[in-house]
């Protein structure tokens, strides 16, 4: 009866295994084919690279794990591989989240959060169990990561609560990039309690991210669209409410007066957008519906307010109007002398006597 029980017990043990390394290897296979699915994307874009890099490193993490536990000898070379992907898999996700928000051009900066995992790369057939990860080398990689997933989770909140940001994404967009970051953070943090808090098994954090990874494919299926970073609709912003509209007509306002864009000529809708962190279809509606005039007069607002405050200013009593014309940001005088005479009703000239006789 002792040996029956036995034989059951290692069978079961041995069905918890076999199931334990289907889910993991099937997680890590979705994770691949993602990796391919966004790097073959026709609409090329470097935010689809930091997103095949991030389910490639996924990849070669998970696989690692795999093969850790259940092999008797994993070679050396592929344990520092995976930890090396495992560096990696925090700096992809993060840059990819932040470009993806907010529409940034890649800076040559961004590279250095590479560096740690392109080192341990380079030191593949050096680093030893002893010599190097058990003695902190491990430890400090998973706080590295840590800090990573934890700058996803700040992205995200800051991305769900800025309304004038989730106007911008699709519905899909928003949900993909919510269980993106939560599922990577959720990864991220179940090999830290592993190992720093010794909480939970080790092949924990492969099995949850099967889930996650399924769901990730479902939504990017059937809204292909997600990597071809396509915002929402321009009548998107037709949803905001009266007080989510003036919230944003109060920021482009500040933003023009503090940083006095009006008075490089050649600013433009674009350039207003990106310094209030707006898209330009935004920006746009505010100013016709909420503002209540054209982009170009409202630019223009901004710069015959700044010659009206110069010619009544004692400093610029000798400054030919011109000069000052072209200072706050007209190209022409003909195009001044019609924004002036539109905001004020005078003339430039007649203005500066009135108000100096005054």
């Amino acid at each position: 009866m002792f040996k029956f029980k036995g034989f059951s017990f290692m069978r079961t043990l041995r069905i918890q295994n076999e199931v334990e390394l289907f889910v993991a290897g099937v997680g890590a296979a979705q994770s691949l084919f993602l990796s391919i699915y966004s790097l073959l994307e026709r609409k090329w874009d470097f935010r689809n690279l930091l997103l095949s890099l991030f389910f490639f490193a996924i990849t070669i993490r998970l696989t690692k794990s795999i093969l850790w536990v259940y092999l008797d000898t994993c070679p050396m070379w592929f344990i520092n591989l995976g930890f090396s992907a495992h560096a990696l898999t925090g700096p992809a996700l993060l840059l990819y989240v932040w470009h993806f928000l907010f529409q940034k051009k890649w800076s040559h900066w961004n590279w250095f959060h590479f560096v740690p995992g392109i080192l341990l790369l380079l030191f593949i057939n050096l680093l030893t169990r002893d010599g190097f990860w058990y003695i902190g080398g491990y430890t400090a990689l998973l706080f590295h990561q840590m800090i990573y997933a934890l700058g996803g989770l700040v992205l995200l909140g800051i991305f769900l609560r800025k309304k004038s940001l989730r106007v911008q994404s699709t519905k899909a967009a928003k949900i993909w990039l919510t269980i993106l970051i939560l599922g990577t953070a959720t990864l991220q943090f179940l090999y830290f309690s592993n190992y720093i808090l010794g909480i939970t098994p080790y092949l924990l954090g492969p099995l949850l991210y099967l889930p996650f990874i399924y769901f990730l494919a479902f939504v990017l299926f059937k809204n292909p669209k997600i990597l071809q970073h396509v915002t929402a609709q321009k009548n998107g912003a037709a949803k905001l409410s009266a007080e989510e509209l003036s919230a944003l007509a109060e920021r482009l306002q500040k933003t023009m007066e503090s940083k006095k864009l009006y008075l490089n000529p050649d600013c433009t809708m674009a350039k207003v957008a990106k310094a209030a962190n707006m898209q330009p279809y935004l920006v746009s509606h505010v100013v016709n519906k909420v503002i209540g005039m054209g982009f170009p007069d409202f630019l223009n607002s901004y710069r015959v307010e700044a010659v009206k405050n110069r010619l009544v200013h004692p400093d610029y009593r000798h400054t030919k109007i011109a000069s000052i014309a072209y200072d706050c940001g007209f190209n022409t005088l003909s195009a001044f002398n019609t924004a002036f005479k539109k905001v004020t009703g005078s003339t430039p000239t007649k203005f500066q006597k009135e108000q100096v006789s005054a």
